[in-house]
């Protein structure tokens, strides 16, 4: 079942938390590819050295961030692609989840395409999608599609319930070193000894 807005309403780190093992969906041109949650990041806004929004920092591109919970937010990383952005709790609130690593579950040729991969070494799968970047190359999600409601029909996510030997751990967020003391807060949120995790714990 699809989630709703009162499920993005929710405190970010629960979210985050709960993201994992739900499944995001992207339809296009009657294309349908999908992966299930694996590897998630909670950004706290204002108060959080490695928030976007942190100090109240607001421009035009951010517009999305500072929307209510459950639409996305999606921003270019470093000149190469894309990071994809669950947004949290009510309006003017800036907190959004990061999306770091999908198990792919729909779609894979379409997505090894995408990524322009090859299929005839099957260990290869496991970088398909394995980082915020690669899921976004994948899924085909960019900025354009930044801010729009994950209660539709295009870009949404299905809520699904771990199996009973899954595991959620929790480690420091990464790449973040800008962010000082705040880089070392628990807030990453992964499913044990999944092989598409971008980096293990």
């Amino acid at each position: 079942m699809k989630l709703n807005k009162n499920f993005y309403l929710k405190p970010t780190l629960t979210v985050a938390r709960e993201l994992i093992g739900c499944v995001l969906v992207r339809e296009k041109s009657d294309e349908i590819t999908s992966g299930k949650i694996v590897e998630t990041e909670a950004y706290l806004g204002f108060e959080d050295r490695g928030s976007h929004s942190y100090k109240n920092k607001h421009t035009p591109s951010m517009d999305p961030l500072y929307k209510s919970g459950g639409h996305c937010y999606i921003f270019p990383i470093y000149g190469i692609g894309y990071c994809f952005n669950v947004v949290t709790e009510s309006e003017n609130v800036p907190r959004a989840v990061l999306i770091r690593a999908l198990e792919p579950i729909d779609g894979i040729d379409l997505m090894v395409k995408r990524r322009n991969f090859s299929r005839t070494n099957p260990s290869n799968l496991k970088n398909l999608t394995n980082g915020p970047v690669k899921l976004c190359e994948a899924m085909d999600i960019d900025a354009k599609i930044s801010g729009n409601n994950l209660c539709g029909d295009e870009l949404f996510i299905l809520g699904q319930k771990l199996g009973t030997n899954e595991k959620i751990l929790t480690s420091t967020r990464i790449n973040i070193d800008y962010a000082e003391e705040d880089q070392f807060k628990p807030w990453r949120f992964i499913l044990e000894g999944n092989k598409f995790l971008s980096r293990k714990v």
